[in-house]
């Protein structure tokens, strides 16, 4: 493909908006969620097809699995806001800069968790 990673990204999201917009008359963010997941499924199916630019390729080789890292990314790097998608699956988060605060999560030991006792105070 002759475009870059970030002018194929670019280009997919601005056909994106075209077909969002030739299908319902508005554009993707003003989708109900309904209506948005099921027209990304028919894009990544592609049952959404754009003369200038293969869409589900777009989405499935670069969009979903940048949304992936993002989602599970430490949030110190702007992804996985509020850590929310560590949450949803119970991660309490990387235990290597608070191992005296680690020891338990939402009521259960920490896999992996320093016993407070076994720590020395080198300060």
């Amino acid at each position: 493909m002759p475009l870059t990673p970030e002018e194929f990204f670019k280009a997919g999201v601005a056909r994106v908006q075209e077909a969002c917009a030739t299908k319902f008359g508005k554009h993707f963010e003003q989708l109900a969620p309904v209506d948005a997941d099921a027209f990304l499924q028919d894009i990544a199916a592609e049952k959404i097809v754009d003369p200038q630019l293969p869409l589900g390729q777009w989405f499935n080789e670069l969009v979903y699995p940048l949304f992936v890292q993002a989602c599970f990314a430490d949030p110190m790097y702007g992804g996985n806001r509020g850590k929310v998608f560590w949450k949803l699956i119970g991660y309490p988060g990387l235990p290597a800069f608070h191992t005296r605060d680690m020891v338990a999560y939402r009521g259960k030991q920490f896999p992996g968790a320093l016993d407070p006792k076994s720590i020395q105070d080198f300060s």
